[in-house]
């Protein structure tokens, strides 16, 4: 009979271990898939914020190239003369904004309210906010100071608005605070 009870309690011990063994290597399994998963986002992370970058730092040079074009020579003697002129560079100017604004759709979903391992990831991430941030707050201040001036120009000047219309700008530009901490860069 006492052979019969230990046999017993070794088939409930080896059950109880194979129990263990496995909840144990499921753990193990999940958390080594979420590991792969985890290096998987930051990877494409890291490549999404190349060409993010890239195309932000284009947006340095079209932005000189509009001051240069539009912000420096913005008399009201000069709209005449230049209003299509100005046009077109704040058209080239946008084209800039647009590019960075399609990079910067994926980053938004892998970054903002995110945290990872990898401090260089992290790095990135808020990077991409803080340029992010900047070149569409600079792009719509900077329209809005070219309507502006316009208004003023119809007002103080009388000058003709049908002739030189201010620059509509698309519902899609407009102040962001991608983090949504309360500070809109280069918008001040």
């Amino acid at each position: 009979m006492g052979d019969k009870k230990t046999k017993v309690i070794i088939c409930i011990a080896v059950g109880i271990l194979l129990v263990f063994l496995g909840i144990t290597f499921s753990i193990v399994s999940i958390l080594n898939q979420e590991k792969k998963e985890t290096q998987k986002t930051q990877d494409e992370i890291r490549e999404k914020y190349q060409a993010f970058k890239t195309e932000a730092d284009k947006f340095t040079e079209s932005r000189k190239d509009y001051q240069k074009v539009v912000e420096e020579d913005l008399f009201v003697e000069s709209v005449e003369e230049d209003y299509e002129i100005w046009v077109e560079a704040i058209k080239k100017y946008q084209d800039t904004v647009d590019k960075v604004n399609d990079k910067a759709q994926s980053l938004d979903k892998l970054c903002v309210n995110k945290n990872y391992p990898d401090q260089d990831v992290m790095a990135n991430c808020q990077a991409y906010m803080i340029n992010y941030e900047t070149v569409m707050n600079y792009y719509v201040k900077d329209i809005e100071a070219f309507n502006e001036f316009l208004e003023e120009y119809y007002t103080d000047y009388k000058g003709d608005q049908e002739k030189y219309p201010t620059y509509e700008l698309d519902e899609k530009y407009h102040y962001i605070d991608v983090n949504d901490d309360g500070k809109y860069i280069g918008k001040d």
